[in-house]
């Protein structure tokens, strides 16, 4: 029994000494929050993935993000003061990221609009980590997906419900 009791001691006590240099611990209102000291939003890695290849113009495709690096949030809201170095959140582009983004967002896990306006054929769904003052990072992530010409209906339809007969 203090065989066992002294290798938890001796185990408990690699661990916090590993975590001191590496990272930091705060209890609040019984959550706790461990921080990566050694975060540094300009070393952040982003990578998507989807379960689609395929997409119409005019909808959404679901992907889920893995960041690395930084403390995602939304660019609306301000970060906790001791985060505000490693905060941004993340931007999706169609095939460049000179172009419009399509979406900003601090999820992981999202659905991308593609626009109405794309061009039917291979394009590249592509994900970048910007600073929360909206500064771009080299974080880039970028997907192959074929937009498939979106959906339409046209014509008109006769709403006359007059009978013409005796």
């Amino acid at each position: 029994m203090r065989t066992i009791i002294a290798r938890m001691a001796f185990l408990g006590a690699l661990a916090c000494a590993a975590g001191i240099t590496a990272c930091s611990a705060d209890v609040h209102d019984n959550t706790l929050d461990v921080h990566d000291n050694n975060a540094n939003i300009d070393d952040a890695k982003v990578e998507i993935t989807s379960s689609s290849d395929s997409v119409a113009a005019g909808s959404m495709v679901h992907v889920d993000v893995k960041a690395e690096d930084v403390f995602l949030c939304d660019p609306s809201t301000d970060p906790p003061a001791d985060r505000t170095k490693v905060a941004g959140h993340l931007e999706f582009f169609i095939d460049s990221t000179t172009s419009a983004s399509i979406l900003t967002t601090a999820e992981e896990s999202v659905d991308v609009p593609i626009p109405p306006s794309t061009p039917a054929g291979d394009h590249k769904l592509l994900c970048r980590v910007d600073k929360h003052d909206g500064t771009a990072t080299q974080a880039v992530s970028e997907i192959d997906i074929k937009v498939t010409a979106s959906a339409s209906v046209s014509g008109s339809v006769s709403t006359d419900t007059s009978s013409s007969s005796n």
